[in-house]
């Protein structure tokens, strides 16, 4: 019987320390994860102080790589050049070398200021774009099929503003439509004449060329042509030319 006691009271001996010694390492595991944690939690103090970064800082350095990034030139958004030209008939034409093919629904309007223009004057364009629906742009069509000799016209007042719209052959031999715009009183015709080109492929001498023929009787004077390319209603651009009219 002895020896079937001495084992119970030997193991406890040997089972305390152990006990003892699992319950020390419990703690000390404990203890530095308790230092650990602490040291987690006054981590995203640190990290929340490096989230809230200085506004007029990053104002600057955003305005600072604006400045250093390359700019993209304005490819197409004006005309190479401008000029006029007198045909072997006398005819005179403005001549445009733009790239309008990249702009779908696009026309050209002209007026034209008679002597020196007024310093502080405003010069407006027709937007004819506005008018051109319904039975105008029904005109139209007919006017750029109609190639019968003596060509096609058509006429409308709106606002006391007299619009005629020209279907012929043009200077590049194609059938061409532009609008005659001017005041509906007589006596005030030629103050400021003006004209839009419609359909421009059929003023057009290639891709990046225009060639616009101005009718003799309505720009006979000499004075500044101011001149717009739109797409649709937007306008592409104005550019100003010197007109030498008609003697």
């Amino acid at each position: 019987m002895r020896h079937l006691f001495f084992p119970l009271l030997v193991l406890p001996m040997f089972l305390v320390p152990v006990a003892a010694l699992g319950a020390d390492a419990k703690l000390n595991a404990g203890g530095a994860s308790q230092a650990t944690g602490g040291a987690k939690a006054q981590q995203p103090a640190t990290d929340q102080a490096q989230a809230e970064p200085n506004a007029d800082t990053d104002a600057a350095d955003a305005e600072k790589a604006d400045s250093e990034k390359p700019k993209r030139p304005k490819t197409g958004a004006r005309p190479t050049s401008i000029a006029i030209t007198a045909l072997s008939g006398g005819l005179k034409t403005v001549t445009i070398h733009f790239r309008w093919s990249l702009f779908p629904n696009a026309s050209i309007e002209v007026r034209l200021v008679p002597g020196e223009p007024k310093e502080g004057a405003t010069v407006t364009p027709i937007y004819f774009s506005e008018h051109l629906k319904g039975t105008v742009r029904e005109a139209l069509y007919t006017c750029l099929d109609h190639t019968g000799e003596g060509g096609h016209t058509h006429s409308f007042t709106k606002d006391k503003i007299v619009y005629k719209m020209i279907g012929c052959r043009n200077s590049l031999g194609k059938q061409g439509v532009h609008v005659q715009v001017h005041p509906e009183e007589s006596d005030a015709k030629n103050t400021n004449p003006a004209a839009a080109y419609l359909q421009l492929d059929t003023w057009a001498v290639d891709r990046e060329t225009l060639s616009l023929d101005l009718a003799r009787d309505e720009f006979a004077k000499s004075g500044t042509l101011f001149v717009w390319f739109f797409r649709g209603d937007q306008t592409v651009w104005e550019e100003q030319i010197r007109w030498p009219g008609y003697k």
